[in-house]
């Protein structure tokens, strides 16, 4: 161990910043698919101590260059492993985007790893070394996520929490302090090997604090799933509507006339449970390859395949409006159909993907050639509030489209009337990569800390029935077509 901190210490200039890089590509292994936690025990043990190799003696300006630069390399190695699969979404068209490339692998990363920079330059001003320093980094780290979650409309995705809480058991907590606070608890937890090298006081006030917060989670965590039980109240079911299809289908006619026939077919399938017909079905977001209110030939046909007292709920496009030069505006929307093909309910997404679904300073960059990744002939626009989904039978349903899973501040306190949340997803961008699965993971979370059961189904998964607790009761292959029936009992 004295030989392994000698020789990380002793590292400097390329030398260094390669080791940090790779320490922080280590630590993505944390993340789903992997859930690799315990190499977090020896990689964040290692950036404590190169952040304190010639620290000490420094004056304030060196301790925060170099304080930056650490935390900079470690977190540009954290986001590279973690998010290279946004260069998936780029090459789905690379006609038009493959320039884009860099800044899809590289480019993003180097501005999230600026905020994991920051919180280890202000670690860095502790002027010395051991259990006050690790204090530090924890708060600091905490402060770092959550800025990164609201800073520029924020982009918390694989928030260091995340490599905490792979099963339920862990995962309760977040109810308690969310994912931020979480984040820094774990870079404690993570970091307090390192203290084996301090005074023989501060190590063991570490480490039964470290201890302290592991029983902490793990007792909350035990003390959470053993009150949980069976709710008593009326039985929904729902089916979850999984229809991976070639993305080649949505570039002719023929080819979107077949995803909608073919969402038809599946939707009208016997149930699963004879005599147990689904109340709700579900298709994923965008997934209606026109615009409903020019179709309502489609309306017909749902409303045909719908039986008596059955629902669709669904994501689509919608028109909002257009601008003084003509250019359409569209809601990124959630639909709910009745047996008549009526809509009945209807929310929209109010938080949207940069460069994806709107562009930051459109006009301008709109007169460079630049263009959103989404392939409507226009581009999406926020929905004006939040909406609850409000179904027969007094049945509430929280949308969260796409990504608006990933963001703790869209549920907490607005969800709590809600029986069910409810993530249509497209996650066919990226791929069999590990973006899906982190999407899945995070979406996970938010159930936990509504305490409320999630439905979730995605063009090619992850398609899954999540409770409260965060258990997956029911989950369909990835990138497989097919559906489930699944009986949830509400509150």
């Amino acid at each position: 161990m004295q030989r392994l901190k000698d020789v990380l210490q002793s590292l400097e200039g390329p030398r260094r910043f390669l080791v940090l890089f790779l320490l922080g590509a280590l630590a993505s292994f944390a993340l789903a698919p992997f859930g690799l936690v315990p190499i977090m025990f020896a990689v964040f043990p290692c950036l404590v101590l190169m952040l304190d190799a010639n620290l000490s003696a420094a004056p304030l300006r060196a301790r925060l260059r170099r304080g930056f630069v650490t935390g900079w390399w470690f977190g540009f190695g954290y986001f590279v492993a973690g998010l290279w699969w946004l260069g998936v979404a780029v090459l789905k068209d690379a006609a038009h985007f493959a320039w884009a490339l860099p800044f899809a692998v590289f480019g993003l990363q180097s501005v999230l790893a600026v905020f994991y920079g920051s919180a280890t330059a202000a670690a860095a001003l502790v002027p010395r070394s051991g259990f006050l320093r690790i204090a530090a980094l924890s708060v600091a780290f905490a402060l770092a996520e959550w800025l990164r979650g609201h800073v520029a409309s924020g982009f918390p995705w694989n928030a260091l929490a995340y490599t905490a809480v792979p099963i339920p058991l862990f995962m309760q907590i977040v109810r308690l302090t969310g994912i931020y606070i979480l984040s820094g608890f774990a870079v404690f937890v993570f970091a307090a090997p390192a203290l084996a090298f301090s005074g023989k006081r501060e190590k063991y006030l570490g480490f039964a604090l470290a201890l302290i917060l592991v029983c902490f989670d793990i007792g909350y965590g035990l003390h959470s799933l053993s009150r949980e039980r069976e709710p008593e109240g009326r039985s929904v079911i729902f089916r979850l509507v999984q229809p991976t299809f070639d993305d080649q289908l949505w570039r002719t006619p023929d080819g979107r006339s077949s995803v909608f026939s073919t969402l038809v077919a599946l939707s009208s399938e016997p149930a699963e449970v004879p005599g147990e017909a689904p109340d709700v079905i579900v298709w994923p977001e965008s997934i209606l390859p026109f615009l409903l209110e020019e179709r309502p030939d489609a309306r017909t046909v749902i409303g045909e395949m719908l039986k008596p007292g059955q629902v669709l709920v669904f994501g689509a496009a919608r028109f909002a409006a257009r601008t003084p030069d003509g250019w359409p505006k569209f809601y990124n929307a959630v639909y709910a159909l009745n047996d008549q093909g009526e809509t009945i309910s209807i929310a929209g997404k109010t938080h949207l993907v940069p460069f994806g679904e709107y562009l930051p300073f459109e006009s301008s960059l709109r007169s460079l050639g630049l263009d959103t990744l989404s392939s409507l002939a226009g581009s999406y626009i926020p929905a004006p509030n939040r909406q609850m989904l409000l179904l027969p039978g007094g049945l509430r349903l929280f949308p969260l489209v796409c990504y608006e899973a990933i963001f703790p501040r869209l549920i907490r306190g607005q969800a709590s009337d809600a029986d069910v949340l409810i993530n249509l997803t497209y996650d066919t961008w990226f791929g069999k990569t590990p973006g899906p699965y982190q999407h899945f993971a995070q979406a996970r979370l938010r159930a936990v800390e509504a305490g409320k059961p999630m439905i979730r189904v995605g063009e090619n998964g992850v398609s899954a029935m999540i409770s409260a607790s965060g258990h997956i009761l029911e989950r369909l292959p990835f990138d497989e077509r097919g559906l489930r029936d699944v009986k949830l009992t509400l509150r």
